[in-house]
């Protein structure tokens, strides 16, 4: 996203997350619906995650709450387990190899002044989020070969994380 006025990165995060979540948790889900910023975005039905996304919008807000922030990241991992043999065979363990990485970069502009201002900027907002929702959506579509085999039907097949990257 280009610009996002302080006030609405809260939102912003929040539609972006969980639809990246919504496209890439490959397990059965009931889908639901949220409305962020005058747009529908898909989400899933799953406490888990909807907990993680919480709580690091809300890292990420601490995180950027000085006003000499201009700027903040969000990654999202997506892992696969695999097993790693050690050098004599004796014992394996398990490795995280990442399949997928998604970069969400916010350039943090002030608090709109007047209510044109925040009327201007929401707008621009909305926008903003409904042409990234939609790269999401292209590129879940066009980039499906890369993501591993599903070996269990028991829970998330594929561990993830969202962490916070200074920038």
């Amino acid at each position: 996203m280009a610009s996002v006025p302080r006030e609405l990165i809260k939102d912003a995060l929040r539609g972006l997350l969980h639809s990246i979540f919504f496209h890439r948790l490959l397990v059965s889900v009931i889908p639901r619906e949220i409305r962020v910023l005058n747009t529908s975005v898909s989400i899933t039905d799953s406490q888990e995650v909807e907990d993680l996304i919480e709580a690091k919008i809300t890292e990420f807000l601490q995180n950027t709450r000085s006003n000499q922030v201009k700027q903040g990241k969000l990654v999202v991992l997506f892992y696969d387990k695999r097993l790693q043999k050690n050098w004599f065979q004796f014992s394996k363990s398990e490795e995280l190899v990442c399949w997928e990485q998604w970069n969400i970069i916010l350039n943090l502009t002030q608090p709109s002044q007047t209510e044109q201002e925040k009327a201007k900027a929401s707008r621009s907002i909305e926008r903003q989020l409904s042409q990234c929702l939609m790269t999401i959506l292209r590129i879940v579509d066009d980039y499906k070969e890369h993501i591993p085999s599903i070996t269990t039907t028991e829970g998330n097949p594929f561990p993830y994380e969202i962490t916070f990257k200074p920038v």
